[in-house]
């Protein structure tokens, strides 16, 4: 065995060492790279070398696989080991893939909505009843629900006429289409 790939192995079984302590599972490495591809299309999206980190990861495995069952020589180098030590310390420092995609999932559930950000939309209100009985300042939290509950109607009223226009111009493209036959 080379002296890259002898140090490729130790740094392995390190790194595998935490993975299973991680996961609670006899899996290591192998469960990390399983649950990075369960959450692939929001960790490509959120964390900066998502992808990068994932094929190292796969290929120190399939390098370790080689190390430990095979005969000849692999083509591990000083960088795959550097990379695995690298690795290592990001674990160790809560900066790896995983770490990182929960810290944004947490940062972006904590925004608020963007319809929540919007400011209300005071609408002016006709006094019911008795204007003498109503108190000037009226209920402010009140006023805000029902310029909320105003706004949320008619936006699902603007959202049924879209979808009846849409209707409208499928059913008249179909019935183009089916006239041309």
């Amino acid at each position: 065995m080379l002296e890259t790939e002898d140090t490729l192995f130790s740094e392995y079984k390190r790194v595998d060492n935490i993975c299973r302590d991680m996961f609670l599972s006899q899996s290591g490495i192998s469960q990390y790279i399983t649950e990075m591809e369960k959450d692939s299309f929001h960790g490509c999206s959120m964390v900066p070398y998502w992808d990068r980190d994932y094929r190292k990861l796969k290929r120190v495995r399939w390098l370790r696989n080689q190390i430990a069952h095979e005969s000849f020589a692999t083509d591990c180098n000083e960088e795959d080991v550097a990379w695995l030590e690298e690795f290592h310390s990001r674990l160790l420092e809560q900066q790896d893939p995983l770490a990182l995609l929960r810290k944004a999932k947490r940062e972006r559930s904590t925004l608020p909505h963007p319809y929540e950000s919007r400011p209300k939309i005071a609408f002016e209100q006709r006094p019911q009843g008795n204007a003498q009985s109503q108190r000037p300042e009226g209920n402010a939290q009140s006023q805000e629900k029902k310029a909320f509950s105003t706004e949320r109607t008619a936006m699902r009223f603007i959202w049924k006429i879209a979808i009846f226009i849409g209707m409208v111009i499928v059913a008249f493209a179909l019935d183009n289409g089916c006239s041309a036959h």
